[in-house]
């Protein structure tokens, strides 16, 4: 956060208006030897049939579907509902805040970063740091790039907290093996599950492309948000006496529109993105159903017949 705080407050001095115009570069035809084809293309591109093109609305559409995970990390807020003092106002409150702040903070230090150099002229390894030194400011560069590593390594962690208590969940409802969620004595933690989970984390960051990774996030994350808004909706409908200590507003306008975003932004990736994702999908279904008819406490008690008052 002070990093990005950083950055707009020292890096607004150099921008320069000539920089940022026009702010979305018009489309264009994408250079030959830069255009994806076969399975490196998007979907959207391979069933419409349209040429590809680079920079423009379609551009920033693209973009934003790769860059999507940087949004994952709003999830921990919810994965961790369980210890709040008072969901109802705590959550909402959470959420709702953190996605405010740091969207402000994304488009800010976009607009400072793309104002104080060419965006042709950025480095894609390091756009940052590399504006700064571009201007002559060699040691906020240096700066930077500390920051970055610990903001990084923060987030790792956040992650794998939430993943930890997603697990316990699971674990707890007989989705998982119960002993994967079983609570240190001493820490009181689900602590072999975050274990597991951080070895796989390390495997999967040792060895699978960095934007390979990004894009699998991208649209694991993108489909996990389109699931709940279309599970709001229904359940709007199946149970509608559910107590509900925080209700959407205008369901089912806005959860609709945020599926139809989802779908959109998902639509912008690659189609061996896609691919991955359908196998992953369709191996975690078959041990979803494989197993949770015998484990499922949750299932169990939905399959027993309900009993009449009295009897």
């Amino acid at each position: 956060m002070s990093v990005c705080v950083f950055v707009v407050a020292v890096g607004i001095f150099f921008v320069k208006a000539q920089y940022l115009t026009p702010y979305i570069p018009p489309s264009q035809p994408l250079d030959p030897e830069k255009q994806s084809s076969g399975l490196q293309q998007p979907l959207w591109q391979w069933i419409t049939g349209v040429d590809p093109t680079a920079f423009g609305i379609t551009g920033v559409l693209v973009a934003a579907a790769v860059v999507f995970f940087a949004y994952s990390g709003f999830e921990a807020v919810a994965n961790l509902g369980e210890e709040t003092k008072n969901p109802a106002k705590d959550m909402p409150r959470g959420l709702l805040g953190t996605l405010l702040i740091c969207t402000l903070l994304y488009v800010m230090v976009c607009f400072v970063l793309t104002g104080m150099v060419n965006y042709t002229d950025l480095s894609e390894g390091a756009p940052i740091s590399d504006a700064f030194s571009q201007v002559g400011l060699e040691w906020a560069g240096v700066l930077i790039d500390i920051a970055a590593i610990a903001g990084l390594t923060s987030v790792i962690l956040v992650d794998i907290v939430a993943m930890g208590r997603i697990g316990f969940a699971l674990c707890r409802d007989g989705l998982l093996p119960t002993r994967l969620g079983a609570v240190h004595p001493k820490f009181r933690t689900p602590a072999l599950i975050t274990i597991i989970t951080s070895a796989v984390v390390a495997v999967l960051a040792a060895f699978v492309p960095l934007g390979t990774l990004a894009e699998m996030v991208s649209i694991g994350t993108l489909f996990a948000f389109l699931v709940v808004s279309i599970a709001v909706i229904v359940l709007r409908r199946t149970k509608p006496k559910m107590k509900r200590p925080f209700r959407a507003p205008q369901v089912p306008i806005l959860p609709l529109t945020s599926a139809l975003a989802c779908v959109a932004l998902m639509s912008n990736l690659a189609i061996e993105t896609w691919i991955r994702f359908l196998v992953w999908l369709v191996l975690g279904l078959v041990v979803y159903f494989a197993y949770r008819r015998r484990h499922s406490r949750l299932g169990q008690r939905a399959a027993q017949p309900s009993r009449a008052p009295g009897m």
